[in-house]
């Protein structure tokens, strides 16, 4: 083999150049902290790399969206809060209504306050969110979920659809309810119909009791006649209620103790001309109805307003006004439950999201980036293999084979 110094100089100068791409690659993974810049590199590193992007891509949208939805979730309950307060408010100012020694001016000044309350509970269900959209409108979010008609009747806007989000692969949360179901599918107090000859007035006083009787005889398929009570007068100041079959309820006598002759039986009271006839008096279980708040509260203000309006009929309405709120109450309550629960859930998935979104993260670092100190390292390497070099070849630089002749 010969060996020329021309030939020194080729492999000392290559030496030096592969020494110097060493340190210019180690350079780049220390600077990027990447162990690769394409997939021609490492093809399998790369293809789990995008992998892992694309999971954490997901989970930092499904984050997003869960933060969407808690905000969404909190306006509602606020307002849903805000309702319940107010409707309070109302439940007291009828209270105040049926005490004795409100003269008129006492009543139309509870009067206009509870209209001021209802004008409040409208705002309150047209709430908007920060772009503009009523959040108890449905699908249907760019119009007002209740307006006033011209005849001063509150009309529900609202469909019946709810929006959700997707905060998790196969967790859909949603995060609004249809004012529809909210406010206008809300039940009023159960009542009935009395007929009979001998009969001046029908109404119920104690709505617990009533409730019971009606929840167990009301039919909700039934027939008239299969949702009709009969009570009958014995002709000696005794009475009987029936079930729609014949059979007994309850019974009792008739009070005359005072100038009005009355039947009280199951959180029901009615008043008879003659207590010693031997007649029948039904009594039809009405169908249960829905209907919103703000109707009802426009009602009764008139009602108390209205002077013409006996102290008796003001008070039955005003109690059965009262059986209304209470009823709103308890149904905006439960979807204020439902709602802290949404926002219980999508918390825990928040969690879980963060958590998995963390791993991935790991993950596509273990594949794709390279260790601090081991990147250091190995451009330390780099740059010695490559002084070494340089120093080689200043050394074979001086030299000449014609110095071994």
């Amino acid at each position: 083999m010969r060996i020329s110094t021309t030939m020194q100089y080729t492999n000392s100068l290559s030496y030096i150049k592969n020494s110097n791409s060493k340190v210019d690659e180690q350079a780049t993974r220390y600077n990027s902290g990447l162990k690769f810049q394409s997939a021609g590199e490492d093809p399998s590193g790369m293809a789990s790399k995008v992998k892992y992007e694309g999971a954490i891509a997901a989970y930092k949208q499904y984050i997003e969206a869960g933060g969407i939805a808690n905000n969404s979730l909190s306006e509602e309950e606020t307002a849903l809060s805000s309702m319940w307060d107010t409707l309070s408010s109302v439940h007291t100012r009828l209270q105040q209504c049926v005490n004795g020694s409100n003269d008129e001016s006492s009543l139309k000044a509870l009067s206009a306050e509870i209209a001021q309350l209802r004008d409040h509970l409208f705002d309150l269900m047209n709430t908007q969110n920060t772009e503009g959209e009523y959040i108890f409108s449905g699908a249907n979010s760019s119009v007002a979920t209740y307006t006033l008609t011209s005849e001063g009747h509150y009309k529900c806007q609202a469909d019946g659809s709810s929006r959700g989000v997707v905060v998790a692969p196969s967790v859909n949360v949603q995060v609004s309810d249809s004012g529809l179901d909210i406010f206008e599918n809300c039940k009023t107090a159960y009542t009935i119909n009395a007929t009979g000859t001998n009969l001046e007035r029908a109404e119920v006083k104690t709505y617990g009791t009533f409730n019971e009787l009606f929840e167990t005889y009301y039919k909700p398929a039934g027939s008239v006649a299969e949702n009709t009570l009969t009570i009958n007068l014995d002709g000696n100041g005794k009475f009987t209620l029936l079930d729609p079959n014949g059979n007994t309820i309850d019974s009792g006598e008739v009070d005359t103790s005072t100038s009005i002759n009355k039947i009280t039986v199951k959180g029901m009271e009615f008043t008879i001309s003659n207590p010693n006839s031997n007649e029948s008096i039904s009594i039809q279980l009405e169908k249960p109805t829905t209907k919103n708040m703000l109707n009802i509260l426009t009602e009764i203000a008139s009602v108390i307003n209205d002077e013409s309006v006996s102290n008796v009929d003001k008070i039955a309405a005003i109690t059965k006004c009262q059986v209304d709120v209470e009823i709103a109450l308890s149904h905006y309550d439960s979807y204020r439950g439902q709602i802290g629960a949404r926002q219980n859930a999508i918390t825990n998935v928040l969690n879980a999201n963060e958590s998995l979104s963390a791993i991935k993260v790991e993950s596509k670092a273990n594949v794709s980036e390279v260790d601090a100190f081991d990147a250091a390292s190995e451009l330390i390497r780099a740059q010695n293999q490559l002084t070494v070099s340089r120093q080689i070849y200043s050394m074979l630089n001086k030299q000449s084979l014609f110095d071994f002749i």
